[in-house]
C-alpha cells in the first residue's frame, strides 16, 4: 500500500469523525439561537402587554367612577384622558413587538378606550352608528381578545382559556 493511500486511509474515518460530530452540534446550536431569539423579546412584550392592560383597566374605572358619582368628576376625566394617551403610546410599541393578529387586537381596544373616553366625558357614544352596543362593552370584548392574542404570541399553552370579567 503505497503511502498516500494509507495517509487517505487514515484521514477519512478521522474526517467522516468530524463530520458526525460537526453535523449535530451544528443543528442543536442553530435551534438554542432561533429559540434565544424567540424568548428574547418575551419578557418585554409581556410588560408590555401588562401595562397596557392596565391603562385599559384604569380607564374603565374611571368610566365607572364618573358613571356613578364616585368621586371629582374632573379629576376622572383628567386622569381618563391621560390614560387614553398612554396607552396610544403603548399601542405604538406593540406595533414593534407584537404579531400582526397582537397588533391589531391593541388598535381595536385603543379604538373602544377613545369611545369610553368620549361617552364618559360629553354623554354620547362617537361610534354609536357603526355598533349596537356600548363603548363599555365593547372595550371590554377588546380587552380579551387583546389578552388572548397576547397570550397566543407568548405561547401559552391554551391562549383563549382566560375566566370572563364577570365570573
Amino acid at each position: 500500500m503505497s503511502l498516500t493511500t494509507q495517509a487517505a486511509l487514515t484521514l477519512l474515518p478521522v474526517t467522516a469523525g468530524a463530520l458526525i460530530g460537526f453535523v449535530p452540534t451544528y443543528l442543536t446550536e442553530r435551534r438554542r439561537e432561533r429559540e434565544t431569539l424567540k424568548k428574547r423579546w418575551d419578557e418585554p412584550l409581556h410588560q408590555l402587554c401588562s401595562e397596557t392592560a392596565v391603562r385599559v383597566r384604569k380607564i374603565l374605572r374611571g368610566r365607572n367612577a364618573v358613571k356613578y358619582a364616585e368621586g371629582d368628576r374632573d379629576t376622572a376625566l383628567r386622569e381618563m384622558a391621560e390614560d387614553l394617551h398612554l396607552l396610544s403610546l403603548l399601542v405604538e410599541q406593540i406595533r414593534l413587538l407584537g404579531s400582526r393578529d397582537l397588533q391589531i387586537a391593541a388598535r381595536w381596544m385603543l379604538r373602544h378606550a377613545y369611545a369610553v373616553v368620549t361617552e364618559t366625558r360629553d354623554g354620547s357614544d362617537p361610534r354609536a352608528a357603526e355598533y349596537p352596543n356600548p363603548p363599555y362593552e365593547r372595550l371590554v370584548e377588546a380587552v380579551q381578545q387583546f389578552r388572548i392574542e397576547a397570550r397566543r404570541q407568548l405561547r401559552v399553552e391554551t391562549p383563549e382559556d382566560i375566566a370572563p370579567e364577570e365570573p
